[in-house]
């Protein structure tokens, strides 16, 4: 009896796999700026039970937490300082999960004070082999200046303390007025290191040239200005390197990572695989200033080397920096590109489009409509294309144009996300080629009767995100249809679907939609529903046009949109269910068991 009891309760507990997964999760999207934060917030979770604590552990202790923070303590300044090494070395089980170093700084802290901590919690009494990543934040200094004496004893630090390290992490958004040199410099230049991942985001570029012995380098993201005589770091690493993520450039100098200063040879990354190009936002951005007041340093070394002078589409970059040498990347499957503020197509033309499968525009400001749709849909992958705010004039037509010719295409591509500031509804062909669509998002302002087209044409959508534009047309195109036709006399619109998102587009001045105790047009008391939009369409008819699309796709699972239309769609899919006799009502009991969400756009 008791060994059945026992193999009933280890049936109903989730594995610890599970268990696992989901602290990992939370840890990944705790709202916690520090990991001392989120130390102190999740730790009370290892103490729930014996199950929490096996999954939790591996989480919390894995990482050594360094944290110094400078404070006002009267009209002195002290530091907080925390470390929870002493609680890893209390007990032998815990060091076996020890696999990074985490050293947080704030304010005006001296690159020897982590040291110092480090020393005395115990560190030097041991090694590290295990620990491969190490993660250094320097945030919101304000006046000293530290030497390079300074940071070479940290260097030379960790690099003796950490023989195993192969991922380094470092953000310094304010650190070019404070540091006289980049602040890992000798432990990336050293022949000790056997760097594989380097993640860098900092106001000055790291000093690495050819000397360095990095030949297992896989992984690089460099969010760093352009300065003269600054190495030009991917060229170096072009035979190792298969993910990089570049940022903080302008559109003059981003290319010079890539070219030797002299000669005409191609410089071919033979191993790259996700190529990431994110510019600097234009100065008479308003998302540009914001941007610029949380990293200034960053921003002015990006102004000082541009001249932010208007260039043609028939420029090229590459051309006007180095003549005829070109990159080639072979083997690239991902390629992103953020921002650039002049004719994408002096980007893309530096890539083989149709070989590429997964493809991110975000930010197009000039030269979308040059871009031809079946380069970009070429193969089986996903596309991307995101407009930032586009000058007045007539280009809503010419997008709408380009959008069509995108659906009309018979190409393999399984996901897609388009954007668009349109003010006017937008239109999809009658015919629609994308048929193994699995995932698509629509930023675009979309009439209601397009959605059953939509799904109608798209046989293997799981997913699908639409605006829908308040001035719906659905009701005059199929007079009659909602209010006679039952529901199970209408043919599903997909039987593919599992979760459909839809946001009521505001470009139309709107408030939002409430209900309220009023009277009706007989003068009678009733709930009044206020209109979500100055529009002889009520909300309401939105509303069910909406709830009839729901109704109409059997495989649906996740019903998501704005709180007020999410709880109206309900009340009308309930209205609906009520109006069927018992045995429609079994038929159609999933509507009851559908999930309602709601999200803030």
């Amino acid at each position: 009896m008791k060994a059945t009891d026992t193999q009933r309760k280890q049936r109903h507990q989730p594995p610890n796999e599970a268990f696992r997964l989901l602290f990992q999760y939370l840890w990944g999207q705790s709202a916690q700026p520090t990991h001392t934060d989120r130390l102190q917030l999740y730790q009370p979770l290892t103490a729930v039970c014996q199950a929490w604590r096996a999954s939790t552990l591996p989480i919390f202790y894995q990482t050594i937490v360094c944290s110094i923070r400078q404070k006002r303590r009267g009209k002195g300044i002290g530091y907080d300082k925390k470390t929870n090494l002493p609680l890893i070395l209390s007990a032998a089980e815990h060091r076996r999960y020890v696999r990074r170093l985490v050293i947080e700084l704030t304010g005006d802290v001296a690159p020897t004070l982590p040291i110092a901590l480090l020393s005395r919690a115990g560190f030097d009494a041991l090694e590290w082999p295990e620990i491969d990543r190490l993660e250094l934040t320097h945030r919101y200094l304000r006046q000293a200046r530290y030497s390079g004496d300074a940071l070479a004893q940290l260097n030379a630090y960790l690099l003796h303390r950490l023989p195993g390290l192969t991922t380094i992490v470092y953000r310094g958004p304010g650190d070019r007025k404070h540091y006289s040199e980049f602040p890992l410099d000798c432990l990336l230049s050293s022949r000790l290191s056997q760097l594989r991942q380097v993640c860098l985001h900092s106001g000055i570029p790291p000093r690495i040239g050819r000397a360095a012995f990095l030949p297992g380098l896989t992984r690089l993201t460099l969010n760093c200005p352009v300065l003269e005589g600054a190495s030009n770091l991917p060229r170096f690493f072009a035979e190792t390197l298969e993910h990089l993520a570049m940022g903080f450039s302008s559109a003059e100098t981003l290319w010079d990572r890539f070219y030797a200063c002299t000669g005409t040879m191609t410089v071919e990354f033979s191993r790259l695989r996700t190529l990431d190009l994110r510019y600097s936002v234009p100065l008479d951005s308003e998302r540009r200033r914001t941007l610029e007041s949380r990293a200034r340093s960053l921003y002015r070394e990006c102004e000082e080397s541009s001249d932010e002078q208007e260039s043609s589409d028939e420029e090229d970059d590459a051309c006007a920096i180095q003549g005829g040498i070109r990159c080639a990347f072979p083997m690239l499957t991902h390629l992103s590109v953020a921002r650039y503020p002049h004719a994408i197509t002096r980007v893309l033309r530096h890539f083989d489009l149709p070989r590429i499968p997964h493809i991110v525009l975000r930010d197009v400001a000039h030269g979308w409509e040059n871009v031809a749709p079946e380069h970009l849909c070429g193969k089986t992958g996903s596309v991307q294309v995101d407009l930032a705010t586009q000058p007045k004039g007539q280009w809503e037509h010419a997008y709408q144009m380009w959008v069509n010719r995108v659906f009309s295409l018979g190409s393999g591509v399984t996901s897609m996300r388009l954007s668009a500031p349109l003010a006017e509804r937008a239109t999809l062909p009658d015919i629609i080629g994308l048929t193994s669509l699995r995932d698509l998002s629509l930023g675009l302002p979309l009439d209601a009767a397009t959605i059953p087209r939509l799904l109608f044409g798209l046989p293997r959508l799981l997913h699908l995100a639409v605006h829908v534009h308040p001035e719906s047309t659905w009701r005059e195109r199929n007079a009659g249809v909602i209010e006679s036709c039952p529901l199970d006399r209408l043919p599903p619109l997909s039987t593919t679907l599992q979760r459909l998102v839809i946001y009521i587009d505001s470009c139309v001045p709107s408030s939002t939609a409430l209900r309220k105790r009023g009277r009706d047009d007989y003068g009678e008391p009733a709930d009044v529903v206020l209109p979500r939009v100055v529009n002889k369409v009520s909300p309401m008819e939105i509303d069910w046009e909406v709830a009839w699309v729901v109704a109409r796709v059997p495989s649906l699972v996740e019903f998501c949109s704005e709180k007020v239309t999410s709880a109206a769609v309900e009340q009308c899919i309930d209205e609906i269910v009520a109006g069927l006799d018992d045995a429609q009502k079994e038929r159609f009991g999933r509507l009851k068991r559908l999930h309602y969400a709601s999200w803030v756009y």
